[in-house]
């Protein structure tokens, strides 16, 4: 066992995991296997560990953080351009996957991320089911624009492939509404979502998967999460625009669809809208800030365990 405290920066790539060891400066390879993974896990039980910060590479680091969390080791996901600003910012300009190990675990030692929930088998489950649906529909989408262009043997392929693709969108959608049903925690935390006009099963089965903090973090807080809290760029007497950046995209998107619904069927987001256009706001800013304001609201429903009215805008938010 190390006397001091560790932390630990994982790099993943698809056949192998560059692992580093702050501060005693030790590295470790091995394969992106099960057995790899256990092995890993293995030695890693064997430290002082205070974060294992890795970065989010398309599904490739799935298995790897399913096993720390199994075994109760704190792991942190952050975007990757986080890790990129962080090297720049410290003037590692070179990129290896060793590199990157060790501008992890310095960035798990210098910005302390939050340490990522442990999900439920059910959970995870669900996730990748909705997160399955969302690719479909993107494919959906791209063979409807297709089909306006497209002749002959080639128009009725593409018909076809849509064909197939609203049957797997129903079959889909079935099985997340029976994985769903079977949890009653998130039935109660769905309803509640969807008494927010605006907010209808996608969203709610989304937010209720992707975003299990909801409801246990500040305002402040769960807007970084989400990547909707308006980020200053001001320098002496200049006031630049206030944009937001990072986060989860595929949350914030899902509610920015849910915005776009309620500013013209929700009376306190459509009033909120209709004042910052009053007052010079573009139109996609205003949506965004709308956006923001939802959130904060439903984060508010879901700690109170209220359901949407027009009082929810005077509940405590922070």
């Amino acid at each position: 066992m190390e006397n001091t405290s560790q932390w630990i920066g994982i790099d993943v790539s698809k056949a192998t995991l560059d692992v580093y060891i702050r501060p005693i400066g030790k590295a470790l390879k091995v394969a992106n296997t099960e057995s790899g993974i256990v092995d890993l896990v293995e030695q890693l039980l064997s430290y002082d560990l205070n974060i294992i910060v890795i970065e989010a590479t398309g599904g490739l680091e799935t298995e790897l953080i399913i096993q720390l969390q199994a075994a109760l080791l704190p792991v942190a996901l952050i975007n990757p351009r986080q890790g990129r600003d962080f090297a720049k910012a410290t003037g590692k300009l070179a990129k290896t996957d060793a590199i990157d190990a060790q501008i992890l675990a310095h960035f798990g030692e210098a910005m302390k991320p939050q340490i990522l929930a442990i999900e439920s088998e059910s959970a995870r489950q669900l996730s990748e089911l909705i997160s399955r649906r969302r690719q479909l529909v993107e494919m959906q989408t791209a063979e409807k624009n297709r089909s306006a262009r497209a002749r002959g043997k080639a128009l009725l392929d593409v018909e076809e492939h849509i064909k197939h693709l609203d049957e797997r969108l129903e079959k889909l959608n079935q099985e997340i509404e029976q994985l769903t049903q079977n949890n009653q925690q998130w039935i109660d935390k769905a309803n509640l979502l969807k008494t927010t006009p605006g907010i209808g099963k996608v969203i709610s089965t989304t937010l209720v998967s992707d975003l299990p903090e909801l409801g246990q973090l500040t305002s402040k807080q769960i807007s970084r999460l989400v990547g909707v809290a308006p980020i200053n760029h001001d320098s002496g007497q200049h006031k630049g625009k206030r944009m937001i950046n990072g986060g989860r995209a595929h949350v914030r998107a899902t509610l920015y669809m849910g915005a776009l619904v309620a500013i013209r069927h929700n009376p306190i987001i459509k009033a909120f809208y209709d004042r910052l256009v009053e007052r010079g706001k573009p139109k996609k800013l205003a949506i965004t800030a709308c956006v923001h304001k939802m959130l904060v609201i439903l984060n508010a429903m879901v700690r109170e365990s209220k359901p949407w009215s027009a009082a929810q805008d005077n509940l405590q938010t922070t």
